[in-house]
């Protein structure tokens, strides 16, 4: 299962997803500074990166694990243990395992939380 929070300060991540990964749930989230991180280290554009990989499934290998490691890096993993875990369960593993979780951090970092769908009172009249 995967959530998302809004986090209240600018200077950290615009929405946090969290989700089974690795050994157990991790918060992944990418901060402003690390998205241009990440743009100046690949010279690509991360929306770009994600309206392709989201629209046409398509993605660069070592996108999905760069952009998880950051991911976790941003909702507060230490580096070190960070790059550990990808090694491990990003790297060893089938590449569409771990797919859905990038579109999610990236999805998260661009568009942040989504609104709650309204709820409907029980009994109220269905509009036709």
């Amino acid at each position: 299962m995967t959530t998302i929070t809004t986090l209240p300060s600018a200077a950290k991540p615009f929405a946090i997803v969290e989700a089974d990964f690795a050994d157990g749930t991790y918060k992944f989230g990418l901060s402003w500074a690390l998205a241009s991180e990440w743009e100046k280290e690949t010279n690509r554009s991360l929306m770009a990166t994600f309206l392709q990989a989201a629209r046409i499934h398509v993605a660069v290998m070592s996108d999905i694990r760069e952009i998880i490691r950051l991911g976790l890096i941003g909702a507060g993993v230490e580096p070190v243990k960070a790059l550990k875990l990808v090694r491990t369960y990003v790297e060893e593993r089938p590449a569409v395992e771990n797919f859905p979780l990038m579109i999610s951090i990236l999805d998260a970092f661009l568009n942040g939380q989504p609104e709650p769908a309204p709820i409907e009172a029980e009994g109220a009249p269905q509009d036709a």
